[in-house]
């Protein structure tokens, strides 16, 4: 299992997690990513590397 959370304060709204999360782990919400399917992340922290604001995290529980 992951853990995965979002920084709302860092998140731009870019939706690049959105994007490119093979596990559609995010959706936009009120312009913000949000981690709302987070029991489908693959851990493979995509979402860490497109993420230019630095909001992404996906640790080991």
């Amino acid at each position: 299992m992951w853990n995965v959370t979002v920084d709302k304060e860092k998140c731009s709204g870019c939706g690049e997690c959105v994007e490119s999360c093979p596990g559609e782990v995010y959706e936009l919400v009120d312009g913000k990513a949000e981690p709302v399917n987070a029991d489908e992340c693959h851990g493979c922290h995509t979402c860490e590397a497109v993420c230019d604001s630095d909001a992404c995290k996906v640790e080991d529980e």
